[in-house]
């Protein structure tokens, strides 16, 4: 019995590890004009800053880790020197970053499928743990976008992105 439970951990690890990098890598494949801010998805809704602030996101986003330094940019603080294409790359890399944590979310619920029949309760556990744990990650990018945006506008208003 020690042996299947061991071979479980392995492959359930080396799943999820798949899962979560994979997906931060493979949403860099696309292309750039997929995750401009005024797309659908990346659009901020009209209830959205009014929930923000009821769950309290400006308090609790920074205590969350933030892995973007693995991908080369790394969306913790603003940079010191901000100019217009730090401020678009920013902004992009919060597409990005909310992208992969709701492919991240979704592609979790195959490790269904790379558990026996008898793990079904604890796998389709794992997943939903999984969004559970993508969510705070997607609500901080949908929270600092607009902020960036407003920046953005500040800096100059004419431009264009990407």
């Amino acid at each position: 019995m020690p042996w299947i439970a061991f071979k479980i951990t392995i492959i359930n690890t080396a799943f999820w590890l798949v899962c979560c990098f994979g997906m931060a890598w493979l949403v860099r494949l696309f292309p750039k004009s997929l995750y401009h801010p005024a797309n659908g998805l990346f659009k901020e809704k009209s209830f959205e800053r009014k929930l923000y602030k009821k769950m309290n996101v400006a308090v609790w986003k920074d205590k969350l880790p933030e892995w973007g330094k693995l991908l080369s940019f790394e969306k913790k603080n603003l940079h010191k020197d901000i100019t217009l294409a730090y401020i678009d790359q920013f902004i992009l890399e919060t597409c990005y970053a909310e992208a992969g944590h709701l492919g991240m979310a979704a592609a979790g619920f195959a490790c269904i499928f790379i558990n026996s029949s008898t793990n079904f309760l604890m796998a389709l556990s794992f997943a939903i743990a999984n969004v559970c744990i993508q969510l705070p990650f997607i609500l901080i990018q949908r929270y600092n976008r607009p902020r960036l945006l407003r920046l953005r506008m500040k800096y100059n208003k004419k431009a264009t992105f990407y």
